[in-house]
Order: structure tokens, then sequence, then C-alpha cells
């Protein structure tokens, strides 16, 4: 059976490490100096060499005084290699939880080792342990055998009790860097024949987000798929990504705040075959790129090895179209909608809700100056009709009264549509617009534990009125109308909103206008009733 390359090319000593050389050089003077620790933790995300530099520290500790003996050195790296070395104990904490695993440690702990100079137990993904598996391996590991070393190895340090940490070395290890991740894939490509263009390592590292071991990974499946040279676009293909015209394109339809332009981008990429997770983490590095140029005055120098010039022309020519709000606001939208899309179907129609959100929101400045002012007004307007009703309660009284002595008079055919800013009536659970407004955070809350994709329409709507039995919510944008108008949005939608609001709600959802009730006086049958003599009632 083939090997993976990345068990293959997997580092033998510390100086093989890629990018971890704050933890290689100290490691190497503690067993320099004899000062070796009985316990390690090694924290760091996927794939930057945790596991890798576990094993070479227990093969130094190891070999440490017997440098000399050539067969015990070949022994020992032979061993730990094959996986058959009986002094290194490796346990996989995620499969292995219980009290029970961590007592089975705790009784062959006290043994000495068989060959070694130390027995090494290296718990991986240890963060998985439950409490009571921790509690009991407490007092072993903080005062082990003298012939004992535990490395702790996880993704989540939190997870990690505090009396845990505490008796631990702890090393951070970093993400590897574009560069270097390039460098060690070149190593690979030459050792192994495989021919590869620079500009497809350089997506395979940037993909990788600081994985090493993800692209080798990537680069093992190419070399597997491509019998010739890995070009970008086999990476892209593999991927599901876009190009790089796709992203100007969105960036250019952001700039021009250009929603039509956009949305066909997109849609003609999927067509292609791109995968719109992949596209939005493509739209956050390129934005946080432009930012980054933004903040440093147009100074491309932090990007150096990682864009090409002409890449970094795009990146200053971008500053001067949008501004940082903007920007930020994009990276934000972007990245809600990958976290949404590992729990969602239609991850097209999140790439496009967060496109449209960026888009809209982005309006001019005197755009945005009119809306502040009408927000004003109608805050005014609310304010004196607040003291008018303060000041002159006797009259809400008289209105009850009429309204009391002439109940045929609250026919829908015959109410008067109320004035602009004034707040609606409540509904037939008593709630009012204020009462939507108030709790239209809360809604989009929980209907995103249910519908994640209904609830980011929500977040581009706004409760617009709430009268008698009818809700109406205003959407920014024609899609959004479309999309909440599905029956798997608006069921659910309507649903959570009655629960909320203790009510029977029919929900509206347009732009511009809101829909009106018709005028049953202008009805055919109602107007044939009437001269006959018939009467209009609720």
């Amino acid at each position: 059976m083939a090997q993976a390359l990345y068990r293959k090319w997997r580092p033998q000593s510390f100086d093989d490490v890629v990018g971890q050389e704050h933890i290689t050089t100290t490691l190497k003077n503690q067993i320099a100096t004899d000062r070796i620790g009985h316990a390690y933790l090694f924290v760091g995300s996927r794939g930057c060499g945790k596991t890798t530099t576990a094993r070479i520290l227990a093969k130094e500790i190891n070999l440490a005084g017997h440098t000399a003996d050539a067969s015990f050195a070949a022994r020992i790296a032979e061993g730990i290699s094959e996986g058959r070395a009986i002094d290194l104990i490796e346990i996989d904490a995620a499969s292995h939880t219980g009290v029970d695993a961590m007592r089975d440690v705790i009784d062959k702990a006290v043994f000495q080792p068989t060959e070694w100079r130390y027995k090494v137990y290296i718990i991986d993904e240890v963060h998985m342990l439950s409490t009571s598996a921790f509690n009991a391996l407490l007092k072993t590991l903080e005062e082990p055998p003298p012939h004992v070393v535990f490395i702790l190895a996880t993704t989540d340090p939190q997870k990690i009790p505090a009396t845990v940490l505490s008796r631990c070395q702890r090393f951070n290890f970093r993400r590897v860097p574009v560069k270097l991740i390039v460098q060690r894939l070149h190593v690979l490509c030459n050792g192994e024949g495989i021919e590869a263009d620079e500009h497809a390592l350089m997506l395979i590292a940037r993909y990788a987000t600081g994985s090493l071991r993800d692209a080798i990974s990537l680069l093992d499946q190419l070399a597997s798929s491509n019998s010739l040279r890995i070009t970008a676009d086999d990476v892209r293909e593999a991927l599901g990504a876009s190009d790089s015209a796709t992203v100007r394109v969105l960036m250019d339809g952001l700039a021009a705040r250009d929603a039509a332009a956009g949305m066909d981008t997109i849609q003609n990429a999927i067509d292609q075959g791109a995968d719109a997770r992949q596209i939005a983490r493509q739209m956050v590095d390129y934005l946080r790129a432009v930012l980054q140029v933004k903040v440093s005055q147009k100074d491309t120098q932090a990007l150096s090895g990682e864009l090409s010039e002409s890449e970094k022309l795009d990146l200053v020519t971008y500053t001067d179209k949008i501004s940082s709000a903007s920007l930020l606001r994009g990276i934000r939208a972007f990245s809600s909608a990958i976290n949404d899309m590992r729990s969602s179907l239609d991850a097209q129609l999140l790439l496009e809700m967060a496109y449209l959100e960026c888009v809209i929101a982005d309006e001019p400045a005197d755009g945005s100056d009119k809306k502040e002012e009408d927000r004003s007004q109608r805050s005014e307007v609310r304010g004196q009709k607040s003291e008018a009703r303060g000041q002159r309660p006797e009259e809400r009284g008289q209105k009850s009264d009429v309204r009391g002595q002439r109940p045929e008079a609250t026919g829908r055919g015959q109410v008067e549509p109320a004035p602009s800013g004034v707040p609606a009536a409540g509904g037939a659970s008593g709630a009012s617009t204020e009462t939507l407004r108030a709790h239209w955070k809360q809604l989009i809350a929980e209907v995103n534990t249910v519908n994640k994709p209904a609830a980011a329409l929500l977040r581009s709507c706004h409760p617009y009125s709430l009268e008698s039995d009818i809700v109406r919510i205003k959407a920014d944008h024609d899609l959004f109308r479309e999309r909440l108008n599905d029956p798997k949005n608006k069921d659910v939608v309507t649903a959570t909103l009655n629960q909320l609001l203790n009510g029977k709600y029919v929900v509206q959802v347009f732009t511009g206008q809101p829909e009106q009730e018709p005028d049953l006086n202008d009805d055919p049958v109602v107007k044939a009733a009437k001269k006959l003599g018939g009467k209009l009632r609720e």
C-alpha cells in the first residue's frame, strides 16, 4: 500500500520541524542541559506539528547519552517510526475518554521502561477526557515516577482543567506561514519528482491556513490525479475555488454597489463548479488584505511573498474605492456566512445574502444622513404624540366611549388608515408595532436555532407594523422578499412569531409600500347586498 506523503515525509528531528523554532530551540536546550520536564502540554491548531514534535522529543530524551551508539539510536528511531516502540505509549483521548483508561495508565506507569531511559506517554486530544479521568490522572501527573514523561497534545486548551494546566510546561504551536509551507512543498516535489507551478503551490499553501499537513495532503491528492504538471487551475478545480477574476468582479460590485453584477457573478461561478464556501473564504481573505493595506497607508510590504505585484496594485486601488467601515462589514458578513454554511443545505443563498447585505448597507453618505434625519423626525413625532396623550387623557376616554357605543363602525371596510408616524393598533393578543420591534432580535435568534437561512433573511429586513392580525415586514431587496416568502422559510418565521407574541398572525413581506387591505365597500357582492338593504358587519 502506498504511504501518504505527510507520513512518508514526517520530520525525524527538531531541525526538520517547520515554523516552530521557538519551541524546538527550548526543547533542545532542555535536553542538552538535562533539565527534562515531567509533563508537557502542546497546544495548537491541526497539522502544525504537535504529535510529530512529541515523538521527536520522546526519541531525543532517550538518545541523550547514547549518541555514540549508532545501533541503539537506529532501533529507537525505527521503533518510533513503525509504531512498535514498547516504551512509547500513544493514547487517543477522543476514543478513550473514561476514567478506566487513565487508571490503566496510572497502574502501568510505575513499571520501569523495557529498553529506554524514559517511558513516554503521548495523550493526543487530551481535552476530550472526562472530568473523572482528569481527576484520576491529576496526582500521577503532578508527581510521576522519575522514569515517566507525559506529553499532552490538544487543539482546545480551554476545556482542560486549570489544575492540569498548572502541572505542565505549556508550548503554543503557531500556524505555519505561507512562505514556509511553499518552501516545504518544494522539498517534497523535488524528492517525489512532482512538477508543480509556483502559483499552484501558493494556492495550496493559502488553502491550508497554517496547517502543513493539510497542504501536503492536498499536494498528494493532486499528484495522484495529474500525471503531468500541477497547475493553478488544477488546484482551483480540486478545491472548488473560483479564479481571481471572480473575486475582483465581486469587489468591483461592492465598490459600485451593484447588486445585479455580483449576483450574476456568483451564479456563473457556482454553475462552473465553484464552491460557495470557498468563494466566501476568498472574499474574506481579499477584504482583509485590502483593509490591511488601507490601515498601513497603502504599504504592501507586509504582504510580500503571498501576493503577486499585480494583485498588490489591485489592493491599493480598492483602498480608494471602499471605506474601512464597508471592509469591516464585508468581513463580518462573509465570515458569518461561512459559519452558517456548516449547517445549511443552501450555501449559495448564504453567499448571496452576505454580498447583498454589504451592497445594500453600503449606501452613499447623503442617503444615510437622510435616513438618520427621517428617524429623528419620527422620534420627535412619537414624542410629541406621547406628550399629547399624557396631557389629555380625557380624550382617550371619550374615544373609548365612542368605540364602545358604535361597534359596527369598527368593520375593516370602514376603518381609515392611520396617518404616517402614528403607532399601529395592537394585535389580537394586545401586541403592537412597538412590541414587534422590541422582540425583533429575539425573533431572529429563535428562528436561527431552527432555520439559519430564514434568520439570515430576517437580518436584512425590518419590522414595519402590526395591525389586527397582520404583521408586515419590510425587506431591503426583492431577492430577500422572494426568499422569505418561500413556504419553508415563511412558515418557520410565522410559527416562531406566533409563539413569541402569543397570538395568531399572518406575515406579509414587502418591498417599497406595504400591501393594503382591500376596501370591502368596493366589493361587487357587498354593493349588491347593500342595494337589497343589507348591512356590512364585522
